[in-house]
């Protein structure tokens, strides 16, 4: 497979995934571009499984970055329903929660619809680089028109659906769950710190049905063995802290810089994608 250990792999990818989970260059992308760079061919850490898998530390970890915000829109949910509505939050926190709701759904239709798509013909050189580049050149463009007047306060339901309908985008591999949320929020006029913050709430559902849904696949097709088990914990703990430090580093940086520094990434790695499969015949 590879001179290095797979438990260091292990680790290495799941820091990989925690960290490029938040920031808007795409998870998945990278997932699978290290071990096609390193012609890794481990049948476990190379396969789609164990990438959703290591969404499970991703989750702990934007659910303890944000655990204020999740605290607080829980308790309006849950006051709201066991009220039968007479019990109202804060408009804002309701619109929140209402927007989330509806950003939810087409992510989850088109992973139902499509999920062949996604982990075949898509899972290309080729077609990931493109879609690296498309992603830059949306978040390029969202830097550029977007207003970043609006406070994540003023959310409405429009803008749920529509940035819905770029994380459904992302199921593509290389466009980015969080650089096409991000970019959509901004293109509706959020402030850069409040598209990065809807953006991560927006994923919470996502990354969780994603995740246990992989995990109950890799369960019953056999695929979590003795010798697996802690590839799994390994990459799971390591993609938690990895996404803890990506959160903390993108709100600092949103919150008085902008989202250029990712497309220029974005950009250099797409061409690196772009020569290893044509100095390899396009495989």
């Amino acid at each position: 497979m590879t001179e290095f250990p797979a438990i260091v792999v292990a680790a290495l990818l799941g820091a990989l995934q925690g960290f490029t989970e938040f920031l808007p260059i795409s998870s998945s992308a990278h997932l699978y571009a290290v071990p096609y760079l390193f012609a890794l061919n481990d049948p476990l850490l190379d396969s789609l499984a164990f990438a959703a898998v290591l969404h499970l530390g991703t989750l702990a970890a934007v659910l303890v970055a944000m655990r204020r915000e999740v605290v607080r829109l829980t308790s309006v949910a849950l006051r709201f329903s066991f009220s039968l509505g007479r019990t109202r939050g804060e408009p804002s926190d309701e619109r929140l929660i209402v927007a989330i709701v509806l950003g939810t759904i087409p992510a989850a239709a088109a992973g139902a619809l499509a999920s062949d798509l996604i982990d075949g013909a898509l899972r290309s050189p080729l077609v990931v680089a493109a879609a690296v580049l498309a992603g830059a050149a949306l978040l390029g463009l969202a830097e550029r028109l977007g207003r970043r007047e609006r406070p994540l306060e003023g959310i409405a339901i429009f803008d749920g659906i529509f940035t819905g309908l770029a994380q459904a985008l992302a199921l593509i591999p290389g466009i980015s769950r969080s650089g096409a949320t991000i970019s959509a929020a901004l293109l509706l006029g959020f402030n850069r710190a409040s598209a990065a913050r809807f953006s991560f709430l927006l994923g919470i559902p996502a990354i969780a049905g994603g995740g246990v849904l992989e995990l109950r696949r890799l369960a019953e097709s056999g695929g979590i063995s003795d010798g697996s088990a802690p590839l799994l914990l390994v990459g799971i703990a390591t993609s938690f802290c990895a996404g803890l430090l990506a959160i903390s580093l993108l709100l600092r940086l949103l919150s008085g810089g902008s989202t250029r520094l990712f497309v220029f990434y974005r950009l250099a790695f797409a061409a690196l994608l772009i020569g290893t499969a044509l100095s390899r015949g396009g495989a």
